[in-house]
């Protein structure tokens, strides 16, 4: 990607070609959308900040936010075998 060519000194542009280089490495796909995402929470976090809100209590909320998350998707998702490429489709 040309985030992979780009020569960064800061360091959240420096996680933005992190991420960006991870996501390419599991999956492939979808830098673009990790970079907006990030992105999207930095701007958010920013703004938090910018209320006066302390980095820690972001930081926990984020963390709480992952694992709320982290249980909903395992309470909507169905165990899968690769070799049924019926449900794969």
């Amino acid at each position: 990607t040309i985030l992979t060519k780009m020569k960064c000194l800061h360091p959240a542009a420096k996680m933005m070609q992190e991420l960006s280089k991870s996501q390419d490495i599991e999956a492939g796909d979808g830098t673009t959308s990790v970079v907006v995402i990030a992105g999207s929470i930095l701007k958010s976090t920013h703004q938090l900040l910018q209320k006066g809100i302390h980095p820690t209590l972001i930081a926990e909320a984020f963390l709480d936010a992952a694992q709320e998350s982290e249980r909903i998707l395992e309470s909507i998702g169905r165990p899968i075998t690769l070799g049924d490429r019926e449900s794969l489709i």
